[in-house]
């Protein structure tokens, strides 16, 4: 129980850092060549999210073992797209695009695989954290390029 908790800290502080990294981030230059640094901002906050809602919903089942591990292991795969990020760089611009998400998108499908040999189908956790883990991914390309998120992102860049 103890690691567990020291888990919870050490979370917590992931999303903490990582948010303020994000936005410091954001008022350099951008990552990616000809991506403005504001819509960019969608990508590592998303991540940010997504594994704050995922860790929360683990918290929350932390008595469930079955789903509690699921979700842990998501949330780790939530936060996989930088890693994949830094070696897509190495594509064509066309494909660093596809393979940003997609790449870690692959590191789902274990999950579900394990679950059909288990179990004989996906267990709920799994299929809700990777949805939420697939789904966010296009809405932070959509969201990023709107005038409101670019406000937004302004805004919250100068707090810090």
């Amino acid at each position: 129980m103890r690691l567990g908790i020291a888990g919870g800290v050490l979370a917590s502080l992931m999303i903490v850092i990582g948010t303020v990294t994000a936005l410091v981030r954001a008022n350099g230059p951008s990552p990616v060549p000809g991506v403005n640094p504001l819509s960019f901002l969608t990508i590592p906050l998303g991540d940010m999210l997504v594994f704050a809602i995922l860790v929360g919903a683990a918290f929350y089942f932390r008595r469930r073992a079955d789903v509690h591990k699921r979700l842990m292991l998501l949330a780790t795969i939530g936060i996989l797209a930088c890693g994949c990020g830094a070696i897509a760089v190495c594509f064509h611009s066309t494909v660093r695009s596809l393979s940003l998400f997609g790449l870690s998108d692959l590191f789902i499908v274990p999950c579900l695989i394990y679950d059909f040999i288990t179990r004989g189908r996906p267990h709920r956790a799994t299929v809700l954290g990777a949805a939420l883990i697939v789904i966010s991914h296009p809405l932070r390309l959509i969201i990023g390029g709107t005038h409101a998120w670019l406000a937004f992102a302004t805004w919250l860049t100068h707090l810090i």
